[in-house]
Order: structure tokens, then sequence, then C-alpha cells
């Protein structure tokens, strides 16, 4: 009988396991999967708390802020110049650049021919309805 108990708490253990395991993914080793011009993005995670997707940048994003959304985003590759309010500051590999809700911001890739990695992590659940377009001299 407690061979049978074991057993099934085993089996139990494991698939209890599995419902509740967290998604793992490389991040270096994801590439862009189709042609772009200047900005893709591929969702790696979403629920109603959060939201996490990979951006590859080739020159800019336009200045925008979130009106219901605070924005962490992490450098992966690549450097450029941030706007954050009206800051301009240098961001390279390795940033980790905080973004509060209603914050204008901005990125302009540096260096011909090259291209930014970035993670963007946006809470709450983020569908892009509350992104709104600024017009910035030099942006």
């Amino acid at each position: 009988m407690r061979k049978y108990f074991f057993i099934l708490s085993s089996l139990l253990c494991i698939f209890s396991f599995n419902a509740f395991s967290q998604k793992v993914e490389n991040l270096l080793a994801l590439k862009q999967k189709q042609p772009y011009d200047n900005i893709v993005s591929q969702q790696i995670n979403s629920d109603s708390s959060v939201t996490s997707t990979l951006i590859w940048i080739k020159d800019v994003v336009k200045p925008h802020y979130h009106a219901d959304h605070s924005e962490q985003v992490y450098v992966i590759e690549g450097n450029g110049q941030m706007l954050l309010g009206s800051q301009s500051i240098a961001v390279g590999s390795g940033d980790l650049i905080y973004i509060p809700k209603g914050m204008v911001h901005a990125l302009r890739v540096i260096g011909k021919d090259k291209v930014m990695k970035v993670l963007s992590i946006q809470t709450p659940q983020f569908d892009g309805s509350d992104r709104v377009m600024v017009g910035k001299e030099g942006w």
C-alpha cells in the first residue's frame, strides 16, 4: 500500500510541477523571424499582470508615452540614445531603464547598420491601446 501511495504522490508532484512550471526563453538566441524596415517585435509572455516583448530596432522609436502602463526596458544588444522625459541619455547592452507611466520616451539607434535588441516589460498587460504619440523636435 505504501508503495502505491508513493507512486501516486510522485505522479501528482510531477503533474503539478508541469502545470505550474514557468516558461524559459533564451533571449540571446532569439532572432527576428521576418524582414523589417525599422521595428519588429515578438511577444514572449503576457497575462493580466504583465507583458514581455522582445523588440529589434534599426533606426528610431518615435516619442510616445503610455497612459496606463509603466515599462522597463533591458538592452540586450546594441547602443542608442534614449529620450526620458526631458533628458537624453546613452544606453547600451546591459542597461535597464525604468519608464513610469506618463513619461515621454523615445530611442535612436547609434551606429550605421546597427540593430538594438531590447526586452520591454510592461505592467499591467499591454495591448498597445494606451500608446500616445508625441511630437518632439529632433526625434
